[in-house]
């Protein structure tokens, strides 16, 4: 299958519409499915994505089948094709979010890059939970998807929190009991790529640059991107610069031009030209409408 003619989903758009905003979703895997019955069919997203499958049914992910029963944990990066075809009795919970949730105002480089789960380049991302679920994995994904759903005050930084909690359960079951699998060189380079990025994007650095620490071409080094994730090397840095900028723009009070220089821009028209083409608004209009926006909103 053609990446090309695979589509792209957004965080479904079921329950809480300002936490989804923030960048966090929660729903049953029925409720999704029901909303948008094109999420059994191939697709990807630009954001990261937990499943708490129960039951019996299929899984593709990255064009490679499993078959899952029981208590199972997906993983779904951005940019990973996947779908699943379900049987009898098969249900579960979706936890979506994007990286500028999870990382808020933590300074990069991102913790979520050093999570062995995701960009799966050393385990499977399918997880068998264990009869009897020790480590309370269950436990999290019911308590988000009750947070989600109640939305009250603070309920953003509940949902963070959870996370990480979750996070730490899964690399104490991993620890006990999972022996790693082979990733492939694609998979590595790209893992790579994302840490490389998350130390250099605030450097003014070319794709040429990452290429070369990371020792191959740079026109290899896109393409093995675009292959893995369906997104080409360079619009992942541009994100990731853009992700810092908003929030900066969200939460400090640096100057536009003191945000251009510290995301890694020497020209603060050249910041703004960037900013505008990437979302459509200049950063005092962005930084504007966002304040207002969470001023009106607790969440």
């Amino acid at each position: 299958m053609n990446r090309k003619t695979i589509p792209v989903f957004g965080i479904s758009q079921v329950g809480q519409e300002p936490l989804r905003r923030e960048g966090i979703g929660v729903t049953s895997l029925t409720a999704s499915v029901l909303n948008d019955p094109g999420r059994l069919r191939p697709h990807y997203h630009n954001f990261f994505q937990m499943i708490l499958i129960r039951g019996n049914g299929a899984v593709m992910h990255d064009f490679r089948d499993s078959q899952v029963s029981g208590l199972t944990l997906f993983f779904l990066s951005p940019g990973q094709v996947h779908t699943m075809r379900p049987r009898r009795d098969f249900d579960g919970i979706t936890v979506s979010f994007t990286q500028g949730f999870f990382d808020h105002r933590a300074a990069p480089p991102s913790a979520l890059f050093e999570l062995p789960f995701f960009f799966t380049t050393e385990i499977s991302p399918l997880l068998k939970i264990p009869r009897g679920d020790t480590f309370r994995i269950a436990e999290c994904f019911a308590e988000m998807q009750r947070e989600f759903t109640a939305a009250e005050a603070n309920a953003a930084e509940v949902l963070r929190a959870w996370l990480r909690i979750l996070f730490a359960r899964v690399l104490r079951l991993l620890e006990q009991n999972r022996p790693s699998a082979n990733p492939s060189r694609q998979s590595v380079l790209v893992r790579q790529f994302h840490l490389a990025v998350e130390r250099g994007f605030r450097q003014e650095r070319a794709l040429t640059d990452y290429a070369r620490e990371l020792e191959v071409t740079a026109n290899h080094l896109n393409d093995i991107v675009r292959a893995e994730t369906g997104r080409s090397a360079g619009s992942i840095v541009r994100q990731r610069r853009l992700l810092d900028a908003q929030r900066l723009l969200s939460h400090s009070d640096l100057t536009v031009s003191e945000i251009g220089y510290q995301t890694g821009f020497p020209d603060p028209s050249y910041f703004v030209r960037f900013f505008r083409r990437e979302t459509g608004k200049t950063p005092v209009a962005f930084r504007t409408e966002i304040r207002e926006k969470y001023h009106s909103n607790p969440h």
